[in-house]
C-alpha cells in the first residue's frame, strides 16, 4: 500500500501509547478507590434513615416515652453497627398523632492516603405521624 501524499507521511500508529495507558489505569484506580471509600458511608446513612423510620412507625402515642424511643434507636443502631452518629444526637418531638425524629450530622472518612472526605448529610427528619 502506498502512502497518500495528501495525508502527509505515513506513521505506524497502532493505538494508545504507554503513557496514556498508564493515565487510564491510574485514573481508574483513583475512581475505584474513592468509590469503595464513599459507598460504605452512603450505605450506613441509608441504614440510619431506615432505622429511624422503623422506630417512628412503631411509636405508640401516649404510651411510649422519649426514653423508649432512644432505647429502640440504640438497639437498631447496635444491631446495624452504626458509627457515624450517636443516638443522643437525635431530637425527639412527641406529638399526639406520632413522633418526629430529627438528626443533623456529618461524617469524616478517609479517601486516599492523608486526604479525608467530609460528607454533610444535613438534617434528616423522619415524620412518624
Amino acid at each position: 500500500m502506498k502512502p497518500n501524499p495528501a495525508l502527509g507521511p505515513h506513521h505506524n500508529i497502532r493505538g494508545a501509547s504507554n503513557f496514556s495507558t498508564l493515565c487510564v489505569i491510574v485514573t481508574g484506580w483513583v475512581v475505584l478507590t474513592g468509590l469503595l471509600r464513599v459507598l460504605p458511608v452512603y450505605l450506613e446513612h441509608r441504614t440510619i434513615v431506615s432505622a429511624m423510620q422503623s422506630v417512628a412507625a412503631d411509636y405508640i402515642p401516649g404510651q411510649d416515652h422519649s426514653a423508649d424511643v432512644r432505647e429502640a434507636l440504640r438497639k437498631a443502631w447496635s444491631v446495624n453497627r452504626i458509627a457515624q452518629a450517636d443516638v443522643s444526637e437525635v431530637a425527639i418531638d412527641r406529638r399526639r398523632s406520632g413522633v418526629i425524629l430529627t438528626l443533623k450530622y456529618q461524617t469524616v472518612f478517609p479517601l486516599i492516603g492523608p486526604i479525608q472526605g467530609v460528607w454533610d448529610f444535613g438534617t434528616v427528619e423522619v415524620d412518624g405521624r
